[in-house]
């Protein structure tokens, strides 16, 4: 979609959702979750731990069909203040006061809890008390559910004397396996991860991080999936195609169709991404960031104010720019002296359409999952 169309849209009463929630400005201070944790449950916890955000870089929507994705960890994350409850209850706690069951927060803490019972990291009756904090918004693809459930899956196995866990997702194995000035490639299928340079910082670029906060009316994940799985109910695993176009002409459905071309394409952009990656030619990724965007237009996700961001980042001299996740954020590779303008512009042009001005972040590829204290 082209800024005219963009435009248009806004003209007839489009108006983006704007930003959902907010982006914590200050950093999660380790020594006051101490204080937090013994102030609530009347003893210190076992321990601080902090797991960081993740930005997919390219591949993140092929899982369906097998592929594989390529993450790096962000600056910001999750910090969760740990220790052993005298019950079996899983209690969750925010600095603001205690999470209900149901918050996105809570729900990763019990998932985290109940793998780390069925593996025997944790026994069946053990009870956890955490206070958690973030400076990463939820609702951005970046990564959120994911760095809590690995902040808490890293405490248990410290606690329980146990090897470091692997991560029971794609996402939470990317926040777990970082590492400073790297990427993470994960094989969707296997889950296996292959650690790969990615100095950003040592080349004076920067990934601009840009939360347009316009979600889909729908999350889109579990639509796509069934898609790929009717394709390869006709093709067979679609990482063993070799013949694009014969494959393409055996599919009817024309949605089918730029769905395959877009999973199987991707694919071959990330194997050359990675390629570069081993070379130390981080800075000529760029090209293929555009490409893989233009490409996802072919999967049916871009929303009206990526495609904005990414007209605006490109223009605004980014090397090379694509949306990133579900849920409207973009990601562009810029030179470091690039990333104020880029934000200026993204603000000005999102201004003139009427809509609430993204939030720009500046990372570098950062530390995985540690402790604190």
């Amino acid at each position: 979609m082209g800024g005219a169309g963009v435009r248009l849209r806004a003209v007839l009463g489009v108006r983006s959702a704007g930003p959902r929630g907010t982006w914590p400005e200050r950093e999660p201070d380790a020594d006051a979750l101490l204080r937090g944790f013994r102030t609530r449950f009347g003893v210190p916890p076992a321990g601080v731990w902090h797991a960081p955000g993740r930005l997919a870089v390219m591949g993140e929507h092929t899982a369906a069909g097998g592929g594989a994705g390529l993450y790096v960890a962000l600056p910001w994350g999750v910090t969760a203040a740990v220790g052993p409850a005298p019950d079996p209850g899983v209690h969750v706690a925010a600095p603001g006061g205690p999470l209900r069951p149901r918050e996105r927060a809570a729900r990763a803490v019990a998932r985290t809890v109940a793998e780390a019972r069925r593996t025997g990291v944790l026994g069946a009756d053990a009870g956890v008390r955490v206070v958690l904090d973030a400076d990463l918004p939820e609702h951005a693809s970046l990564g959120y559910t994911a760095a809590v459930g690995a902040a808490v899956a890293l405490a248990l196995a410290d606690l329980g004397g146990g090897p470091p866990p692997e991560g029971a997702t794609a996402d939470e194995r990317v926040c777990l396996a970082a590492r400073p000035g790297c990427a993470v490639r994960v094989n969707l299928r296997s889950m296996r991860t292959t650690v790969l340079p990615f100095d950003l910082a040592g080349e004076g670029l920067r990934l601009v991080v840009v939360d347009t906060g316009a979600l889909p009316r729908r999350d889109l994940r579990v639509v796509r999936a069934a898609e790929l799985e009717r394709a390869q109910q006709v093709l067979g695993p679609l990482r063993s195609v070799q013949d694009l176009p014969g494959s393409l002409r055996r599919l009817p459905d024309p949605v089918l169709r730029r769905r395959v071309e877009y999973a199987v394409t991707e694919v071959h952009r990330l194997n050359a991404a990675v390629g570069l990656l081993r070379a130390g030619r981080s800075g000529e990724t760029g090209p293929i960031l555009s490409a893989s965007h233009l490409s996802l237009r072919r999967f049916g996700l871009p929303t009206r104010e990526a495609e904005l961001a990414v007209e605006t980042a490109s223009r605004a001299g980014a090397r090379g720019v694509r949306m990133s996740g579900w849920a409207g954020t973009v990601l562009a590779l810029a030179a470091e002296e690039r990333v104020e303008g880029i934000g200026a512009a993204l603000t000005t042009e999102f201004g003139a359409m009427g809509w609430v001005p993204p939030r720009v972040r500046a990372a570098v590829p950062s530390a995985g999952a540690h402790r604190l204290r």
